[in-house]
């Protein structure tokens, strides 16, 4: 988990089980794995006495992990849009006596009026753009750090530091790997497909959901649709396209950079996603269960694109997260990030 005492002294003071189980043993469906948690609150870092602002309670355990960075003379508002988990986390945190955290129940774009400013603010989900309530109610040199996407397609997200200059301005420092379910305005009921950004949906006949989000289906749901009913009644194939050594993450990464507009998106049923190249004739994704290889389906033309786009990382050197920077660009809503090779 890295080599940050303070994450450690908190990961040691706070029972994760306390949080994350509920009475009959199950785990909460919002929870975080502690390890992905340590390595924000290691980039976050928040120090003693610093008002921090959370966006996603989850199971609570987050929260309590911020409360003891924070400490007594520091203060956490956590927000989220489900009411149970902010009530059932007061509770938790009652239990252990920690008295510097706020809940608050509402849409977490809007971050928590009437609360700032704050030093750190760091979230749990993914909004499309860094939004500008946070950037409002943050500190002149306060650190935001959270997923937000790369692309104009739903998924392609990636993690933001950024820090608040003393005009208002966030200024881009880093991308990592990494992401958080999307952000909504209101309490999820499924989590198979996307809550916003879906831009074609079709229903197989055994049940299967297959949705895309990519530029041009947005603009043509009809041979979006066409597409994804052929997909779902014709074969698919993993193709191997990448060596063992090579990063299917990394790859990723450089089509940020390079390839913004020309990703697609495709959910493949069930739980099973992928990010690459998808047009009216058909797919090819790097699929989140397939490793090193990608599933093509339908016509030859997305597999040769994605074939090319190989071609040309491997030409770049395999460039990856570490070698991205993030440009943020402002709009109405807040802040659009996009990524840029270092290089460039």
């Amino acid at each position: 988990m890295g080599d940050h005492p303070q994450v450690r002294a908190a990961l040691a003071a706070v029972d994760e089980e306390h949080y994350t189980l509920r009475p009959d043993g199950s785990l909460v469906r919002q929870s975080t794995a502690a390890s992905a948690i340590a390595r924000m609150l290691e980039r976050l870092d928040v120090r003693p006495g610093m008002r921090v602002l959370e966006i996603g309670t989850g199971s609570g355990f987050s929260g309590a992990l911020l409360s003891e960075l924070a400490g007594p003379e520091g203060a956490v508002v956590s927000v989220d849009v489900v009411a149970e988990l902010n009530e059932r986390a007061r509770d938790l945190h009652k239990a252990r006596g920690r008295t510097n955290i706020t809940l608050i129940t509402g849409d977490g774009a809007l971050g928590a009026p009437g609360e700032e400013p704050f030093d750190r603010i760091v979230a749990w989900t993914t909004p499309q753009v860094l939004p500008r309530a946070w950037v409002e109610q943050a500190a002149p040199g306060a650190v935001v750090l959270t997923p937000v996407e790369l692309a104009p397609s739903v998924r392609t997200a990636a993690v933001l530091r950024a820090h608040v200059n003393r005009a208002g301005v966030p200024e881009g420092e880093k991308l990592f790997a990494g992401r958080y379910v999307e952000m909504h305005g209101q309490e999820l009921k499924q989590w198979l497909v996307p809550p916003r950004g879906v831009d074609a949906l079709v229903r197989a006949e055994d049940g299967r959901e297959l949705w895309i989000s990519a530029p041009w289906a947005a603009e043509d749901g009809d041979a979006a649709c066409d597409m994804l009913a052929a997909l779902a009644d014709g074969p698919t194939e993993e193709v191997p396209v990448l060596e063992p050594e090579e990063s299917a993450a990394d790859l990723t990464a450089y089509l940020y950079a390079r390839h913004a507009e020309d990703i697609g998106v495709v959910g493949l049923g069930g739980y099973a996603w992928g990010v690459g190249r998808a047009d009216a004739d058909g797919v090819a994704v790097f699929a989140t269960a397939v490793q090193g290889s990608i599933v093509h389906g339908g016509g030859p033309g997305p597999l040769e694109r994605l074939r090319a786009w190989v071609a040309a990382w491997r030409e770049a050197g395999r460039p990856g997260y570490a070698d991205l920077r993030p440009v943020l660009t402002r709009e109405d809503a807040g802040w659009r990030v996009r990524a840029q090779l270092s290089n460039v």
